[in-house]
């Protein structure tokens, strides 16, 4: 029945689905505040980034239909695996594209943000999207998941979350087409010819932002040639670092939220261990909170302090590794091409920066770089 909808039957359905995300924009800003730890200063925006998206793909699904030469068929049951970092743009990004184009959908958000997916999904349904077309589901175990993922009846994926867990996926299935963005450790490149001020706000937005755990966030600068003794960035860097408003968010002016959990394993030592030949510039700890969203169901503290090491060493644990959370590392490189080398070397290919006004570092960085 949906399929026999149309394309412009599907996007007219879209579009108002967008109209009903923006209606509940407020209790999505709290749901995801009380669950996910969210400020509103970066819940704000995924509201609307979701509310793009429907109205995005009420458009694009109609093209598909209009392909010169091809024949369109719909997929019947696509599973959408969001993560809880972005609880509700991750979730209606994947569920609105596969609407769009004719599929039923299985909405499986991950626990720590059920509620966010669920608030979504309750707009999708008053928008005119049958409940059997969307279904919302939670599982009481991971045997369930691992069941649906290898169900035959499955024929699309589309997930978000760490990278172990599409490698877990693609075991189960391996006829399975599955759509996966999976982990970053990223770095933005920092050279000489930089507006270093500028450089220095942006390493803090991207490193900081939703406490560090975005796939996407700059865990790392790389600091080529005379800007890596620059006590002019440094001093900017530290300042608006130091600056950062942390909070929970029912602050409004909180800019950097709680953890998802209290910091454990890699994310704790992350936090608490430096590598041979690192210092602490600001060194990252518990910030007291009287508010319940600041502490885990064990009463240890979800809110930390951002932190930033020195003296990163190129193919340290640091260099390496993404913790996802609130900790930026500083490396140093003589030449841009040491730099792209450093960067390169990092398993993961999600997202690179550069800071530079040079057109012909621009370029030797595009050619260059692997994201």
């Amino acid at each position: 029945g949906w399929q026999a909808l149309g394309a412009a039957g599907r996007a007219e359905i879209l579009h108002r689905a967008g109209e009903r995300l923006e209606a509940r924009r407020a209790e999505l800003l709290e749901v995801m505040g009380a669950e996910c730890g969210k400020t509103l200063d970066q819940g704000d925006p995924e509201v609307s980034e979701a509310i793009d998206f429907a109205h995005y793909y009420a458009g694009l699904g109609q093209q598909v239909e209009r392909v010169d030469g091809a024949h369109f068929e719909a997929k019947r049951l696509t599973a959408v695996i969001p993560p809880w970092n972005f609880p509700v743009a991750i979730s209606a990004g994947g569920t609105l594209a596969a609407l769009a184009a004719g599929s039923a959908v299985i909405l499986k958000p991950a626990t720590q943000a059920a509620r966010s997916g669920a608030v979504m999904a309750e707009a999708l349904w008053e928008a005119g999207v049958p409940r059997e077309v969307l279904q919302f589901v939670q599982f009481a175990d991971r045997a369930l998941g691992s069941q649906l993922v290898g169900d035959p009846r499955l024929d699309r994926l589309i997930l978000t979350g760490a990278y172990e867990t599409a490698e877990t996926f693609r075991g189960l299935r391996q006829d399975l087409p599955l759509l996966a963005e999976t982990s970053g450790k990223n770095a933005i490149i920092v050279t000489p010819n930089a507006d270093l001020d500028l450089a220095a706000k942006d390493v803090a937005l991207s490193a900081f932002g939703h406490a560090g755990q975005k796939c996407s966030a700059a865990s790392l600068v790389v600091l080529v040639g005379s800007a890596a003794t620059s006590k002019r960035f440094r001093g900017q860097l530290l300042d608006a670092v130091r600056s950062l408003k942390v909070g929970t968010p029912e602050q409004v002016e909180s800019q950097m939220g709680p953890v998802i959990a209290p910091p454990a394993g890699k994310l704790l030592r992350g936090l608490t261990t430096l590598g041979a030949g690192e210092s602490w510039l600001i060194k990252p700890a518990p910030v007291a909170s009287n508010s319940p969203l600041a502490v885990g169901s064990d009463g240890e503290s979800k809110l930390w302090s951002p932190g930033v090491r020195d003296g990163v060493r190129r193919g340290s644990e640091y260099h390496l590794t993404e913790y996802f959370g609130p900790i930026l590392g500083i490396m140093t490189a003589e030449t841009l091409d040491e730099a792209i080398d450093i960067v390169n070397e990092i398993d993961y290919g999600l997202t690179s920066g550069l800071h530079s006004l040079d057109r012909d570092e621009l370029d030797r960085w595009l050619s260059r770089i692997e994201a």
